[in-house]
């Protein structure tokens, strides 16, 4: 392997751990307003329920009405007893939208922090591959 070969090598790992550390970024300031959405709707909730004696929880579909995207909904009319009109199995677009937007945020964390893991972990193998140590000797503090 030539020295050019070298150099470009430790350049594309040195920018694959910049970009592994800008997504990390990017995941923990994702975790971070869905963590605080979180605290809104549950405050939300809790108001609604010291005003109405009643735990309603608030579906997502709410929210997305709310932020104005247009989804279309199916609705059934009332007469229909039999069910002759609804599906048998119901949309899986349809079955999310009906989730309480706490659970939906709840599975949305889990996932940003399995992401997080993930990176954390790539991180740290890019970091034994390269050989280079992320804190300066100066920063790193008594051994």
């Amino acid at each position: 392997m030539s020295a050019g070969e070298k150099i470009q090598g430790a350049n594309v790992l040195m920018l694959t751990r910049r970009l592994v550390a800008l997504v990390k970024m990017l995941v923990v300031a994702a975790g971070v307003a869905t963590a605080l959405s979180i605290a809104v709707i549950a405050s939300l909730q809790f108001a609604f329920w010291l005003v109405a004696n009643t735990w309603t929880p608030l579906p997502l579909a709410r929210i997305v009405e709310l932020s104005g995207i247009d989804v279309p909904r199916r609705y059934f009319p009332a007469s229909d007893v039999t069910g002759s009109s609804r599906p048998a199995t119901p949309d899986l677009a349809e079955w999310l939208l009906n989730l309480p937007a706490i659970v939906a945020l709840f599975m949305g964390l889990a996932l940003l922090s399995l992401v997080y893991a993930a990176l954390t972990s790539a991180e740290k193998r890019l970091a034994t591959v390269s050989g280079v140590d992320d804190d300066p000797p100066n920063v790193r503090g008594p051994r």
